[in-house]
């Protein structure tokens, strides 16, 4: 029987690695196929929140070089996605400070944008490392923004969300009762949107609320009602502190072999899906168990490994701030030398312009003296053109960044100025295209004139002495 139970648990754990590379697979493949700067932006992001809780570094460095395209191509929602996904990195990190400071970058982006339902989900993503660092109040004021703009907007998902992570925060912090609310109604919306995942979620926060609050009975309600649906949904993590909540309540209780039992489930599931946190949980409670009971080498045998797991967590986390440290560092690196070489590259445009400005003016004066003198009418006028042109050019150059970052790069909005500003310069330029060619053709016309002038009273002054010579 136990080799069925194991080959049965090799052949699922097979075939979810499998399914989880052919995932990754196609990630991978899909950022290969995108020939646009968007695009790719959008499949480096899909890769980075893949994975940005098990592989952390690579999700950093992943939405790293999405930032840097979005940056340089000046696509605003990439960015937005790129720092999320920095953010989320360094959240796994445990660098909770450098995950708030790229959110609220994030946030700046998406109030330029005017993004309302993006900024609200971003206050909750805030909220959730505030609460990660033990800052419930700040994360509690963040959490009900998201909630308030949620209701505002009708963001019926972000509401269920807020609540839920509301109700969890006051839990936390133990605010018992207002936990209560936040987590009931997260319940029933839950049922109402027919999602699963919190519905199983909400019953169990409530079941820890009501475990603080010594109600045993209906906290050992809600934890049974939880865990047939987290089994059905496949949120292991979830359902480890389920069946540790049920392990405490028998406790409670006086149900010693229950507690036993449901605590080993809890220990053998952490093990096996590398919850380490959630396993030296279970293995402290086994020691209490233990010890009530007397059995001494069972709660010492419990001991060593809570003290082996804690050891190791310990210096996992070390590893990882070492690591968000050092990835860091080089981030930091990374966005000096592209601000360096963007303000090269402005530095080389705004030189660019201004020479271009300096040209239109000496184009302007080069048509106004070749108009002095004895050159081909057409040569004159298309020189008037040229420098016209260029000044009228000039103008859409200059506006255009402005126009860009006023409609936050949204290409309807852009055309539809410049159709305007076009239908206001053309013909403007037009009239003073005519008046200038007209200008100068006179000016022409009159240094002719003149010319010819003068060359008469030449002629006449030269005629008038040979008559006198004679």
């Amino acid at each position: 029987m136990k080799s069925i139970a194991l080959l049965l648990f090799l052949f699922f754990f097979c075939i979810t690695g499998f399914a989880q590379k052919y995932y990754l697979d196609s990630l991978y493949k899909n950022l290969a196929a995108q020939k646009t700067d968007s695009d790719k932006v959008s499949a480096m992001y899909d890769l980075s929140y893949y994975y940005h809780k098990n592989k952390p570094d690579s999700a950093l460095i992943l939405a790293q070089k999405a930032y840097i395209i979005a940056k340089k191509s000046k696509f605003l929602k990439g960015e937005a996605w790129a720092l999320n996904g920095i953010a989320n990195a360094f959240h796994s990190l445990h660098n909770y400070p450098r995950a708030i400071e790229y959110f609220i970058e994030e946030l700046k982006i998406h109030e330029k944008r005017n993004m309302t339902e993006s900024i609200a989900n971003t206050y909750l993503s805030i909220a959730l490392v505030y609460s990660s660092e033990g800052e419930y109040k700040k994360a509690l004021s963040y959490a009900l923004n998201a909630e308030s703009m949620s209701k505002k907007n009708g963001f019926a998902a972000l509401i269920l969300y807020s609540k839920l992570n509301i109700g969890d925060i006051y839990e936390k912090s133990n605010q018992l009762t207002s936990a209560m609310i936040y987590t009931h109604d997260a319940y029933e919306l839950s049922l109402l949107q027919k999602n699963e995942l919190i519905t199983a979620t909400s019953l169990n926060n409530l079941g820890n609320i009501y475990l603080k609050r010594k109600d045993y009975a209906s906290a050992l309600n809600y934890y049974r009602q939880s865990v047939p649906i987290l089994e059905k949904v496949e949120d292991l993590n979830t359902l480890a502190e389920c069946n540790l909540g049920l392990a405490k309540v028998y406790q409670e209780q006086g149900k010693t072999d229950s507690a036993e039992a449901y605590a080993k489930k809890v220990y053998d599931l952490a093990i096996k899906n590398e919850f380490f946190a959630r396993a030296v949980e279970a293995s402290s409670f086994l020691v209490k168990v233990y010890k009530k009971e007397n059995k001494i080498d069972s709660a010492f045998a419990y001991q060593e490994i809570s003290i082996k797991l804690s050891d190791s967590i310990d210096s996992k986390e070390r590893a990882k701030e070492v690591k968000s440290i050092t990835i860091a560092e080089e981030f930091r690196q990374k966005e000096i030398e592209e601000a360096k070489l963007k303000e090269a590259e402005d530095r080389r445009q705004k030189l660019q312009l201004l020479a271009i400005g300096v040209m239109i003016p000496i184009l302007f004066f080069i048509s106004v003296f070749l108009s002095r003198r004895k050159v081909n009418k057409k040569v004159i006028e298309f020189s008037g053109i040229i420098s016209l042109l260029m000044f009228f050019e000039y103008l859409t150059l200059f506006i255009h960044p402005f126009v860009a970052e006023q409609s936050h790069h949204s290409p309807i909005i852009e055309i539809i100025v410049f159709m305007i500003i076009a239908s206001l310069l053309t013909p403007t330029h037009h009239k003073v295209e005519h008046w200038l060619i007209s200008k100068l053709g006179k000016l022409h016309q009159q240094h002719v004139l003149s010319r010819q002038k003068n060359t008469e009273n030449e002629h006449e002054e030269n005629r008038a002495e040979t008559s006198g010579n004679s």
